[in-house]
């Protein structure tokens, strides 16, 4: 059940992505508004966040994003090279993590295109995110990003405050 080398292209209307596993999605209705009710204030999303549920970060734009996926922490040189990087973290329960338009929040289908999922081994995985701005320039233009995730025994410690976003 490697991830190593796997890719999956998300277009995405809003200015976000965000990633969970089915079962911690199980609490919400089909149909509701969980962006509104739950996922907008920045107390909301850091509750999110440092458990790891329902992780999102913000692109810095709409567009098409091709997420490419490594079972490991990214070697500290290519670090150097990215322009944008972030750490999260990610609790995988039920072997699948689910990738969407931070906007699907807005009327919530529990079902994820099999297009959008990869499989994982069920525990708790430190997150980096590693991009580049497209050859065009324009955040969102098919622009790559190297999702790095290792599996860890405890949750690790993330920043506190604000809202996640990759690019600026």
């Amino acid at each position: 059940m490697s991830i190593e080398g796997r890719e999956i292209r998300l277009d995405i209307v809003g200015i976000g992505i965000v990633f969970h596993s089915p079962q911690s999605a199980e609490h919400i209705k089909e149909g509701t508004d969980y962006l509104a009710s739950s996922y907008t204030s920045e107390q909301q999303v850091q509750a999110h966040i440092q458990k790891g549920d329902i992780v999102a970060f913000g692109t810095g734009s709409p567009g098409t994003f091709i997420l490419k996926f490594h079972c490991s922490y990214p070697d500290e040189r290519y670090l150097l090279t990215c322009d944008c990087k972030l750490r999260l973290a990610l609790h995988c329960r039920g072997g699948k993590v689910c990738f969407r338009d931070l906007y699907e929040l807005m009327d919530w289908q529990s079902e994820c295109s099999p297009n959008q999922v990869i499989e994982l081994e069920d525990g708790i995985y430190h997150v980096t995110l590693c991009s580049n701005r497209p050859p065009s320039g324009v955040l969102g233009d098919n622009q790559e990003i190297h999702m790095f995730l290792h599996k860890v025994d405890t949750f690790p410690r993330l920043a506190k405050e604000g809202i996640p976003t990759l690019c600026t």
